[in-house]
């Protein structure tokens, strides 16, 4: 538990302040105040502390400066719990400041306005931030409440707690403060990048504005410069993106000995994936796996380009080539409208963030591990098929749920023969996509195929109609509550299946 004593309020939207004020006053704590704030709970009847007399100064550069000082971070930020610190604040004369009440300038208010260039900058807060990230910082000891709508949670923990507040409130009050300074700032990065002329030519349709914020602390595709061709759009980066990561797995998969290898990626889907013993077969392998997608679509490789790989695309049209490196002939011979980019093999640890509207989703990357692989069928898979299966498995991680891939092998190379992704159901992936793009390549034998699930086989009826065309051996996560169902049919139609117990959804 911790007291409070005293707080430091400095806010812009001065919703619920004199409630809060007057429970503050209620419970003896001192009020600390800025500016505006201060004169505010000065008019209602509340005694103020002014900034000024912690800071020596009084508000400057038309308030520009008003809270920023080594007196009032100070603190905020000397830890309470240490011996050498309590002491060196009696000696500086710093005093604790258990409570700091901040809301930010309006500045996402001042972009939907439209406001002018200069007042967007003015709307820029400099000391809320610092202030709030300070006591942020020393949860342990300091409570920060960034928004209006905290107001009643707090008061309320300080009359369970007998005017002081927990732990856990205070980091759930810290995370809060973490999570606006990150929106805040990503608004403001946003405005100066495009601004500053660094948007994208469009968004994912000419009438949506788009830019690229560059993580400082990685480094990856966002950071990679185009060596050649048009500049990079939005949906040129989404796509070069999945190809990167896609070819990212296929290496990590292949350890330190890996052939070459190559990714076909069209609208945010792997249409082609092959390993094979030189890069212009791997090259070839992927473009066959659908050759009406592959046009105009992404290309990543995980070998060097030479003058053979540029003669392979003088016909042909693509978007972006990604690989570790081109050799100067080889990009003369591309078409100069074709952008081409230096890449890193290695994958960055990232977590993965979509937006929805009013805020983000952030979730951890999802990993290819097939550590807890298991036949669950009596009909065995041999250990040629398991490593089949696992290269199946690796092309179906990176298709858009439901997704289906069938995968087959020639001695040291593999490919992916076909798949069908983004429907309702595995059903449908498999006879209205895969049967179809079988039949127009002419391939009728799937015996030595493996079929792979992206995720388990809620019913028997997919192990059915995989058994219809051919398929005699199926990799899939499993966790279904009718696995034993599914694995009964499996054993009844000579199929040989294994569970990962790893589902890989993309939505």
């Amino acid at each position: 538990m911790k007291s409070i004593r005293r707080a430091l309020l400095s806010v812009s939207d001065k919703t619920g302040l004199l409630e809060l004020a007057k429970t503050l006053t209620q419970h003896n704590v001192e009020l600390i105040a800025s500016g505006g704030t201060a004169k505010m709970l000065m008019e209602a009847g509340h005694n103020v502390t002014p900034v000024e007399k912690l800071s020596g100064k009084g508000e400057a550069f038309q308030g520009r400066m008003k809270t920023i000082s080594f007196e009032i971070a100070s603190s905020l930020l000397f830890r309470r719990d240490d011996s050498s610190d309590v002491q060196q604040a009696q000696e500086l004369g710093i005093e604790a400041i258990d409570l700091v009440v901040v809301n930010l300038y309006p500045f996402h208010e001042t972009l939907k306005k439209q406001s002018a260039f200069s007042e967007c900058i003015e709307h820029i807060d400099i000391g809320g931030p610092t202030l709030l990230r300070a006591g942020a910082k020393n949860f342990r000891s300091v409570t920060v409440l960034c928004q209006p709508s905290q107001y009643l949670e707090f008061i309320d923990e300080l009359s369970a707690h007998n005017g002081g507040t927990t732990l856990k409130f205070r980091q759930k009050c810290a995370a809060s403060v973490y999570t606006m300074t990150a929106f805040y700032d990503l608004a403001i990065a946003g405005f100066m990048t495009e601004q500053a002329g660094e948007a994208l030519r469009y968004g994912e349709n000419p009438h949506q504005k788009a830019f690229v914020l560059k993580d400082p602390f990685q480094s990856g595709l966002a950071h990679a410069k185009s060596l050649q061709g048009k500049e990079m759009s939005y949906n040129n980066y989404l796509d070069a993106d999945f190809a990167l990561k896609t070819l990212q797995d296929v290496q990590t998969w292949q350890g330190n000995k890996a052939l070459p290898a190559a990714v076909v990626v069209k609208h945010n889907t792997p249409c082609g994936l092959a390993i094979a013993e030189t890069p212009l077969r791997a090259l070839e392998k992927a473009w066959k796996g659908d050759e009406k997608s592959s046009f105009g679509g992404i290309i990543a490789l995980n070998t060097r380009v030479t003058d053979e790989i540029a003669n392979f695309f003088a016909e042909k049209f693509v978007e972006v080539i990604l690989a570790p490196g081109f050799d100067e002939s080889a990009r003369e011979k591309l078409k100069k409208n074709c952008r081409v980019m230096e890449i890193s093999l290695n994958p960055q640890w990232q977590p993965q963030v979509r937006a929805i509207e009013g805020g983000l989703l952030v979730q951890d990357a999802d990993t290819w591990n097939l550590a807890n692989a298991k036949t669950v069928t009596t009909t065995p898979m041999s250990a040629e098929k398991e490593k089949l299966a696992a290269f199946a498995m690796l092309a179906v991680k990176n298709l858009k749920s439901n997704a289906i891939a069938l995968c087959r092998q020639d001695g040291p190379e593999f490919e992916l023969l076909t798949m069908g992704s983004g429907q309702t159901n595995r059903v449908d992936c498999i006879e209205k996509l895969i049967a179809s793009r079988l039949k127009d390549k002419g391939i009728r034998d799937l015996s030595e195929v493996v079929l792979a699930s992206d995720a388990f086989f809620p019913f028997p009826d997919s192990v059915q109609v995989a058994a219809r065309l051919g398929v005699r051996h199926i990799i899939q996560p499993g966790g279904s509550v009718k696995d034993a169902e599914v694995i009964a049919e499996a054993d009844k139609l000579g199929v040989a299946m294994m569970f990962t117990g790893r589902r890989h959804f993309l939505h």
